[in-house]
């Protein structure tokens, strides 16, 4: 990801639920003693859920302008 403007890092969460998920927020992430405001989002709906570029692909092209 490319962060920009106020958002410092993005923490990916899986729970189980919204209530799971709460818990897990007002329980964990918001006591935990460096962190000093959350920001949250919903992902509706996942257009691609890659890692990014597959590491055959990175090789073939470092092998091809070495």
């Amino acid at each position: 990801h490319m962060l920009n403007g106020e958002v410092d890092f993005i923490l990916k969460c899986v729970a189980p639920d919204l209530s799971g998920f709460q818990s897990f927020l007002t329980g964990q992430l918001l006591t935990a003693p460096n962190v000093a405001s959350v920001k949250t989002s919903l992902v509706i709906r996942v257009a691609k859920d890659e890692p990014g570029v597959p590491f055959d692909v990175l090789e073939a092209r470092l092998n091809r302008s070495a």
